[in-house]
């Protein structure tokens, strides 16, 4: 009995010690991994930040991205903010080949142009590796 209950001991201690051994030092990321963990996501907010979008209830820089739709070519978001609710602002899809932004808050079918400053769209490409 006794040298049962060492053994349980023993395997505790080790599955204990193994728990709480330090990681492994992490990989840097590679290009590809970054874009897929939003490394990019801060370039399209300055993007739509910097555009004449109607930022009616909360200043351009509380809002945030929220991306529904990124076919590589076309990316479609909520802005939203921060808050109890839902916070949302409204959607905007922008086109990155013909580097195009546009407000489809109201009508999707009929989409408003907005201008923003493109320095964001070419970093935005840079990033994506467009």
């Amino acid at each position: 009995m006794r040298k049962a209950f060492y053994l349980a001991l023993l395997l505790l201690t080790l599955i204990g010690n193994a728990a709480c051994a330090p990681l492994p030092p992490e990989e840097p990321f590679s290009a590809s991994q970054n874009q897929e963990e939003g490394s990019c996501y801060a370039y399209l907010t300055e993007l739509v930040r910097s555009s004449n979008f109607p930022f009616k209830y909360v200043s351009k820089e509380k809002t945030n991205l929220l991306i529904d739709n990124d076919t590589g070519e076309s990316v479609m978001a909520k802005l939203f903010f921060d808050t109890n609710g839902t916070g949302t602002i409204g959607w905007v899809q922008y086109d990155v080949t013909l580097r195009q932004l546009f407000n489809i808050s109201g009508d999707v079918d009929e989409p408003q142009e907005l201008k923003f400053d493109t320095s964001f769209a070419i970093d935005y490409e840079e990033c994506i590796g467009h």
